[in-house]
Formats: structure tokens, sequence, C-alpha cells
């Protein structure tokens, strides 16, 4: 009986994101780099925004070894509330074996340039030779930094961290309406401070009106009676 055939093993890049709701942006940002680190990954890309009146977020682009992606997510997921995940994996096992091959196939004719250089006979024919070899390394080296690209794809899968402060991301519109309740007191104390401005310099004439008003409805009441 034969022993069962093994499959290739498939070449994945993983990619995801995940959105936390931290209680402290900053040190969480500083765990996530530390972790990432620890587990032999890097930082692409880092944004943080402190905008006055704002929440603090922050946006995290980390490379994490593939073979690691769980391990960094189980760690995450500590730093407070997930709001969501999302991961996906893609399978590029045939577009690495088409660049392999490309790659060999390119190495091949630039070492037979070389070769037919050496041995060329007149200058014509070395000129002509060095142009296309000059070509083809061209396109070698394109294809060589495709194939790394790809490689470091496959090795280190491409995870987005977004973060936000815990109270401002739970209750936005609590925070939103006790900030429009504040702006409508002050605009409210600052009217009626205007209103009372305006007619002090009245009082005592609208205080003798009211005395006389008060003292014709007296002699009214008293002749009616």
């Amino acid at each position: 009986m034969s022993p069962p055939t093994q499959q290739p093993q498939r070449d994945i890049v993983t990619t995801g994101s995940l959105n936390i709701a931290v209680s402290d942006v900053g040190v969480s940002v500083d765990r996530l780099i530390g972790l990432a680190t620890e587990l032999g990954g890097r930082v692409d890309d880092r944004t943080e925004s402190t905008a006055p009146g704002q929440s603090h977020t922050a946006e995290l682009t980390l490379r994490i070894p593939s073979a690691k992606v769980d391990e960094f997510l189980d760690a995450a997921k500590q730093l407070g509330d997930v709001s969501s995940i999302a991961l996906r994996h893609d399978d590029v096992t045939g577009q690495r074996v088409d660049l392999d091959a490309r790659v060999a196939a390119l190495q091949a004719s630039v070492d037979r340039l070389t070769t037919l250089m050496k041995s060329a006979s007149t200058t014509a024919d070395l000129l002509q030779a060095e142009k296309e070899l000059t070509s083809r390394q061209a396109d070698l080296d394109s294809l060589r930094a495709q194939r790394s690209q790809l490689g470091d794809q496959i090795s280190y899968a491409t995870l987005t961290v977004s973060l936000a402060s815990e109270f401002e991301s739970t209750s936005p519109g609590f925070v939103a309406s006790v900030r429009h309740g504040w702006h409508a007191l002050l605009s409210f104390t600052h009217g009626l401070i205007s209103v009372m401005g305006f007619l002090l310099p009245w009082l005592p004439v609208i205080v003798v009106i009211a005395g006389v008003v008060v003292v014709l409805r007296r002699r009214t009441r008293r002749r009616r009676q």
C-alpha cells in the first residue's frame, strides 16, 4: 500500500482589522507596539488624533508573523471592549508559483546573454547582446521585487487596529447632550444679563408708573364702593 500523498503547503496572505474601545488610548498604543515587537513583527503605520473636545483615537497598521496572528489577537482583546474584528485569508499559491517560474526563466536568459557577450566576435554582436542583457536584467529585478513583496505578505499578516476612548466611544450621545446643554445654559444666562442691563436705567420710571397705576386702581375701587 503506497503512503498517502502529502498535500503541498499553501501560501496564504492574511489581512484583518480590529476595533477596540479602551480606557487609555496612549497606553494601549504602547502595549500593542510592544506586543507586535515581542512576536517578531513591526509597525508599518501609526496615526493618533487628540483634537480638543473630541475623543482620543489611534490607528495602527501592524505586521504580525502569520503563524502568530491568533496569539496577537488573544492578547489585543484583553486591552478593552472589542466592537468588531475581521480577518481575510487569500490563497496566493498560484501567484507565487508563477512568479518563481518567471524569475527562473529570466535568470536563465540573463545567464545565456552573459555567456554570449563573452564570446561575441564583433562589436555589433557585443552591443546587441549588451542591450538585450540590460532589458532582461531590468525585467528580472522587477519580478524579484514582486516576489519579495509577495513573500513578505505571506510571512507577515497585515492587521489594522483602531483604538478609541472607551467613554466617548460607548456614550457619544450622552456626551454631546451634556455639551449642548451647557452651551444652551450659557447662552440663556448671557441673554438674561443683556435684558437686565437694558431695563436697569428704566427701572425707576417703571416703578413710578406702577405706583401710579396701583393708586388709581385703589381710588377707582373706593368710588365704586
